[in-house]
């Protein structure tokens, strides 16, 4: 008796991680959605691959909004597929792991750098984008991209301070000056 019921228990053990296999399997050729489970999500917890499954759907969306033309339809489409990348990258980066966060974040920063101009009352995507690199940054202080992304995108929004070349209103000599204004220093309107 006790054979025939360590043979039941194998048996069912074998099945359970057959089918924990055909769950993990099915996440290698999911489409960027969560695939149907035959165990529910115990080989995503037994493999402890949450925050690698969440990213990798977040580089899909984020691959989706890159390569998604701005279209005949006065880019609708293309802001539509952007807002969902958005969304599910700002979701990666709220309920991972720091480091696992920091490589959504960079990629939340890419996304905004691409941005259009933003309407009036509304964070600016520069500023967004180098939120996002900055936040990349501090969770993985390794995560070299998010570094290197923030590091160019405060040079490029960096200013130069001195105008150069002509302009026709800045001096006689139509030459520019360093600041802001025209007159010399110390001189009211």
């Amino acid at each position: 008796m006790t054979r025939l019921l360590g043979a039941m228990v194998a048996l069912l053990v074998a099945a359970v991680l057959l089918a924990v296999a055909i769950d993990a399997g099915r996440w290698r050729a999911s489409d960027g959605r969560r695939p149907p489970t035959l165990v529910g999500n115990v080989a995503e917890r037994v493999l402890g691959a949450r925050d690698s499954v969440e990213l990798r759907r977040g580089v899909q969306t984020f691959v989706a909004a890159e390569r998604t033309p701005y279209g005949f339809d006065n880019g609708a489409h293309q802001s539509q597929v952007r807002a969902e990348a958005e969304v599910r990258l700002a979701d990666v980066a709220a309920a991972t792991g720091a480091r696992t966060a920091s490589q959504a974040d960079d990629l939340l920063g890419v996304l905004a750098w691409g941005s259009p101009q933003a309407p009036a009352g509304v964070l600016d995507p520069a500023d967004q984008a180098v939120q996002a690199f900055t936040n990349a940054a501090r969770l993985d202080p390794s995560n070299r991209t998010a570094a290197f992304n923030l590091e160019l995108a405060l040079r490029a929004l960096e200013g130069s301070g001195t105008r150069r070349g002509t302009n026709p209103g800045s001096s006689p000599t139509g030459t520019g000056h360093s600041g802001a204004s025209a007159g010399t220093p110390g001189e009211g309107y």
